[in-house]
């Protein structure tokens, strides 16, 4: 007997490639019929001249801006040529209008919503909690003040290197957690650590000037699923909370699922179950040494149960079920 199989509507952004990862795992670990819908209000160069004269002179004498309507229409004709789905899946929601948030979550029987990013840093995200039956957030804060259900961030590699290069390594973007990155370097460097930073730099800031042995810049930004592969080059992995985050970042269950010890200024990170003193080092604004102990010692494993909880086999379950 042929049944039919659910299908499952999964709507993101594509920011560093992350939607991939997500992607692969609603396929590869649900029963799901998935349908991957990008949220891309990037708007396209025109192919003809004399289009964009038109719109150079409805714009400047109309006020009516012809690319940017066109998107619009051309946007939402997407989402009404959708199908029926059992469940939506969607990030950033933010990204939507209204119209569309209305129209896409009318499709859908169930509506399942993940906030990646705390309120207070990405307006415009809580405006749309009444659009789903369904509403999870990485922040605390955030889940305790809109009633949200409290998710988490989870692993997808365990793969492991030789001999790394580094003792300590940071990927990620320039922006205002620099000063602190620099104060965290000059106290590893204090301790005899090699220790190494790769920031990508946007249009904006491209001409900021690094002077520092242990600061490379990146000339594009790395895509979510080939940056782990950075961190499989040093033995402790360093992350640098942003202003206001509650919630943890990726990089301590990327350490978790890749056995490597961590450094981190998140003090919230000892709330959780998987958070060992012997793997994970809290630094903070009065630390000017790293304990020898937590150095020179091997890592210790996470009991099975804890690990599998934070694999995004279980991520995915968990939202999905």
């Amino acid at each position: 007997m042929n049944t039919i199989k659910k299908k499952i509507l999964y709507a993101a952004p594509d920011h560093y490639g992350f939607y991939k990862v997500i992607l692969k795992g609603l396929q590869n670990f649900t029963n799901y019929e998935v349908t991957f819908f990008k949220l891309n209000k990037e708007i396209p160069q025109y192919k003809y001249k004399g289009e964009k004269v038109l719109n150079f002179f409805t714009k400047n004498f109309f006020f009516y801006n012809t690319k940017k309507r066109r998107h619009a229409r051309e946007y939402l004709n997407r989402i009404k040529a959708l199908e029926k789905y059992d469940i939506l899946f969607i990030n950033r929601p933010d990204i939507f209008t209204n119209k569309e948030l209305t129209l896409i979550s009318s499709k859908c029987s169930k509506t399942i919503v993940y906030y990646w990013d705390s309120f207070d840093k990405i307006k415009g995200q809580k405006e749309t909690l009444s659009y789903f039956d369904v509403k999870y957030s990485f922040d605390k804060k955030d889940c305790k003040n809109h009633q949200l259900q409290k998710g988490h961030n989870f692993y997808f590699h365990t793969e492991s290197l030789g001999i790394p290069e580094f003792d300590v390594f940071f990927l990620g973007t320039y922006d205002n957690r620099y000063p602190e990155l620099t104060r965290i370097l000059d106290i590893l460097k204090n301790n005899g650590l090699k220790a190494q930073a790769k920031l990508f730099f946007a249009p904006d800031d491209e001409d900021i000037k690094i002077f520092r042995s242990d600061i490379s810049v990146l000339e594009e930004i790395i895509p979510f699923d080939k940056a782990y592969k950075f961190n499989l080059n040093t033995r402790i992995i360093l992350d640098i909370q942003h202003k206001n985050q509650v919630g943890l970042s990726f990089r301590p269950f990327e350490a978790m699922g890749l056995r490597k010890k961590l450094i981190t200024n998140n003090a919230h990170i000892k709330e959780h179950d998987f958070y060992n003193p012997n793997n994970i080092f809290v630094i903070t604004e009065s630390t000017y040494d790293i304990p020898n102990a937590f150095l020179t010692t091997p890592y210790v494993d996470v009991a099975p149960k804890i690990l599998e909880k934070y694999s995004l086999k279980s991520w995915i379950n968990k939202f999905i079920s």
